[in-house]
């Protein structure tokens, strides 16, 4: 970009304007010039998940015989859930191509030249995360768990080449005795249960038995809005050797439940099919029933701390963008690449540690944004003072020496 073109952005940018006109049109100069790199990531991202999708379905539809209108069909109805993952990805590769962009045909020197500072410059980037990360958190906590619930149903009727049931089948759950329930399949139309186990440690839903641990079966059964009616079970009674103690067969058996069969049915539903309201009722229902909650509770604080992960990126993207990328237009590319696999690779782990309970479960939603976000707003209070000291050239001279020291050692 010649000097000429920076010079004539200058005045059109300043002009015979006041102070808080410079800035609204400055402002709006910088958001255009993200909004193609926005969508042209996110375009670019979402199709990179979806490949990588289909590529992990491919064998599954060529074992089932399953055709690309069924495909088709699972891949919409992920596409919320990837929207989640890819909005503020983009964000930051917009950050890194469009203000490196600007820095590499000097358009952020023209801005300097009229009075408008770096962290200036970067302000509206940071208002306008923050509005995206508002829709990510509605796509989130409401679009990503109806999608997820119905992708999994279809994934299942694919898989089972049956039609799916209304409600969600193959569902264990645990009582609040230390009594765990299985259920086959439930007909809702007819209000039937199929195939029930009940695995009771109490002796309190068949005492008969007098053993230490309880098997009840049954092939079918009713829910009455009470309780359970089986009909056509079998009872198998274990003492603490587990050996068989007692066998037995019942022609009808009520066992009492506080829940209704569609509330027991649904908690085979996974920690992402729930939003944030179902997510707190899980946790206060898990605590009450002795259970580990850790799963819910890391997916919860997950439905605010990735969207959120929006505006820690333009942050963080934008500071180190104008400190490094003045003298490459890929150096952008590689931080955003660089910068995304180490978020990722941070919140996979946090997650896990928190899903099995070797750390806190809120905190390990949060630690990268956290991290980053501490980096990111350290870096927005400096930027000005950083950018001055050409930090790149600085840089590639020691890790010059660098090589050259361990190329001698």
């Amino acid at each position: 970009m010649s000097a000429a073109w920076t010079t004539g952005l200058a005045e059109r940018l300043a002009g015979p304007l006041h102070s808080f006109d410079m800035l609204r049109r400055c402002d709006r100069y910088v958001l255009r010039e993200m909004i193609g790199p926005f969508f042209l990531a996110l375009a670019g991202l979402v199709l990179f998940i979806l490949l990588n999708i289909i590529l992990s379905l491919s064998d599954l539809m060529v074992d089932r015989g399953i055709g690309m209108l069924t495909l088709l069909r699972l891949v919409i109805l992920k596409m919320p859930s990837l929207l989640v993952l890819a909005i503020p990805m983009s964000a930051l590769f917009a950050t890194f191509l469009g203000l490196g962009r600007m820095a590499h045909d000097r358009e952020i020197v023209a801005l300097e030249s009229i009075g408008i500072p770096l962290r200036r410059i970067l302000l509206p980037l940071v208002l306008i995360s923050i509005l995206v990360g508002a829709a990510d958190f509605a796509i989130y906590n409401w679009g990503v768990p109806a999608s997820e619930q119905a992708y999994q149903q279809a994934l299942r009727g694919v898989i089972f080449r049956q039609g799916v049931p209304r409600i969600t089948a193959n569902a264990f759950f645990k009582g609040a005795d230390n009594q765990f329930f299985y259920i086959r399949r439930y007909d809702e139309g007819e209000g039937t249960l199929h195939d029930v186990h009940i695995y009771d440690t109490t002796g309190t839903l068949f005492p008969h038995a007098d053993a230490r641990v309880t098997l009840i079966t049954s092939e079918t059964g009713r829910w009455t809005g009470e309780s359970w009616q089986l009909e056509q079970g079998k009872v198998y009674g274990f003492d603490g050797q587990g050996t068989l103690a007692y066998s037995g067969t019942f022609e009808r058996l009520a066992i009492p439940l506080d829940q209704s069969i569609e509330q027991v049915l649904s908690r085979s539903r996974t920690p992402a099919e729930m939003g944030i309201a179902e997510l707190i009722g899980r946790i206060a229902s898990a605590r009450a029933a002795g259970q580990r909650p850790d799963e819910y509770i890391v997916e919860a604080h997950m439905k605010v701390a990735l969207p959120l992960a929006t505006l820690v990126f333009v942050l963080f993207g934008g500071t180190v963008s104008l400190v490094f990328s003045p003298r490459s237009r890929s150096a952008g590319i590689v931080l955003g690449m660089l910068l995304v696999g180490l978020f990722q690779g941070a919140l996979w782990w946090t997650q896990t540690l928190g899903r099995r309970g070797a750390i806190n479960p809120a905190l390990a939603a949060w630690i990268p944004d956290l991290v980053f976000g501490a980096l990111g707003i350290l870096l927005f209070l400096r930027v000005d003072r950083l950018a001055n000291r050409d930090l790149w050239s600085r840089l590639r001279a020691r890790v010059s020496w660098f090589a050259v020291l361990c190329v001698w050692c």
